[in-house]
């Protein structure tokens, strides 16, 4: 899409396994046609070798545009531009140190993100998905620091091992494909790390502790040092690792039972494309695509329903039209999912895009109930290790339910994946379609059948027989 902007007549030098020739060879081509951009420059300086994104001619040299797939970086105000990533700034102070180098004028330095507040108008039409940032000014100050970089890498080649422990620079900006091996070269870390300590006040109380009171174990400090908000959940914790065994406070029971019926145990899967297919959407919006719910319509009393699209068309008023008939609008049936971030957002969405059925999304919106917090707020086993994501959760409440056992898809990630080759891969054959269509249905199934045996484990009253769940909803 990027190089569509480039117009049909662009140069796109050749690549070479000898750099310094390659870089030769793209700047003669870019000489005898300097009026036309050009895509994936080739660049070579001090033993630094680098592609250029695109070079677009500009007054007495060029525009060097690096493009990503992050969006525009925009302040509060939802329209003043924001500051840049400094890894982007960096990328781009690579490539005009180089360029600089190569004999070509970079006259102007710009990211092209992705614009997240345009939506696609369809046929085809892409004007507008790329937004421009002008870091000509913000790359001046990282350009000098390049020849350094330069230097440490070439030492790090030759060198030995560096002697540099894994911490938080060993994933930003990403995470570093060697930290595995690194971290298997340390020794080994207490049992019970004060890193256990939860979310990023807990992780910021950890980091405090650690540095003035030099604690490395969540045992270590005394419960009136585990200070914050959430001082009775860290206290949990540390209870929990103290004895091996698993702390539930009183009241979940209660909070359970205060539930009225029918219950709906929800949970969507979605896709979030960078470049929109469907009119009306924006890059990265996520679009639900599947969907599971398990009905408890009186207590232990369950059917189930679900919902999935692999047409390659736009799925969501389908997905829409089967919620209603699904999950009665006139009832005031609590809809329960994990997290409700993610299930909000998505309801949010399909009502600002299809406003003719707002009401009824928000009405849903409305009777959202998160069992997230409630297990914060109640439980902790120390097999947990400081997290309650449900992949976490349900090994200790549910172990029967084990995502490792099922097939390639085991958790969002895997669902997105298997969504895109069975209704966007044209290569995909009707077999395999078939055979992603039945693992995308276990996977989003087991996970609201997960919430069920949450919510019995919470109020403390036995185990869900679960319905028969072989049709195809």
């Amino acid at each position: 899409m990027a190089r569509k902007q480039l117009g049909d007549e662009y140069l796109w030098p050749q690549g070479q396994d000898d750099k310094a020739n390659a870089a030769l060879a793209a700047c003669k081509l870019l000489a005898a046609s300097p009026t036309k951009p050009a895509a994936e420059v080739p660049l070579f300086r001090d033993g630094l070798y680098a592609r250029a994104d695109a070079l677009l001619p500009f007054a007495n040299g060029y525009v060097l545009r690096e493009t990503k797939s992050s969006t525009f970086p925009l302040k509060r105000d939802g329209v003043t531009p924001g500051a840049p990533e400094d890894h982007h700034l960096a990328d781009v102070a690579i490539q005009a140190w180089v360029m600089a180098g190569s004999g070509m004028r970079s006259e102007r330095l710009e990211l092209n993100l992705l614009d997240n507040r345009w939506r696609y108008s369809g046929e085809g039409d892409y004007t507008g998905l790329f937004r421009q940032l002008d870091v000509t000014k913000a790359v001046q100050p990282v350009l000098s620091q390049v020849p350094g970089w330069l230097r440490q890498a070439e030492d790090v080649l030759v060198g030995g091992m560096p002697n540099v422990a894994t911490g938080k620079q060993c994933g930003k900006p990403f995470d570093c494909p060697f930290g595995g091996y690194c971290k298997s070269l340390e020794p080994p870390g207490p049992e019970h790390p004060i890193e256990l300590l939860p979310d990023s006040a807990g992780k910021g109380l950890a980091r405090k502790l650690k540095e003035t009171k030099e604690y490395v174990s969540i045992l270590e400090p005394t419960p009136e040092e585990l200070q914050g908000k959430a001082a009775e959940l860290y206290r949990r914790i540390q209870q929990a690792h103290r004895t091996g065994q698993p702390v539930v406070a009183r009241g979940a029971r209660a909070v359970i039972d205060a539930l009225p019926y029918p219950r709906y145990y929800f949970d969507f899967e979605g896709i979030d494309l960078p470049v929109p297919r469907w009119r009306g959407v924006r890059p990265y919006e996520h679009i639900p695509f599947q969907w599971s719910c398990h009905v408890e319509r009186a207590p232990g009393v369950f059917d189930h329903a679900e919902f999935l699209d692999l047409s390659g068309e736009d799925p969501s008023l389908a997905c829409i039209a089967r919620m209603a008939e699904v999950i009665d609008p006139a009832d005031d049936g609590p809809i329960l999912v994990y997290f409700q971030t993610y299930e909000k957002g998505r309801l949010v969405e399909l009502a600002e895009r299809h406003p003719k059925h707002q009401a009824l999304l928000h009405r849903y919106i409305a009777r959202l109930v998160d069992l997230h917090p409630i297990v914060k707020d109640h439980f902790y086993d120390p097999r947990m290790r400081g997290s309650f994501s449900m992949k976490q959760v349900l090994p200790v409440i549910a172990p029967h339910l084990d995502y490792g056992q099922l097939d390639e898809v085991q958790e969002g990630a895997g669902a997105q994946i298997a969504y895109l080759y069975a209704a966007l891969d044209p290569n995909t054959t009707a077999g395999r379609k078939a055979e992603l269509e039945q693992r995308l249905r276990i996977y989003c199934r087991q996970d609201t059948w997960a919430m069920v045996e949450v919510a019995y484990f919470l109020a403390e009253v036995g185990n869900p027989i679960r319905p028969l769940e072989g049709r195809p909803g």
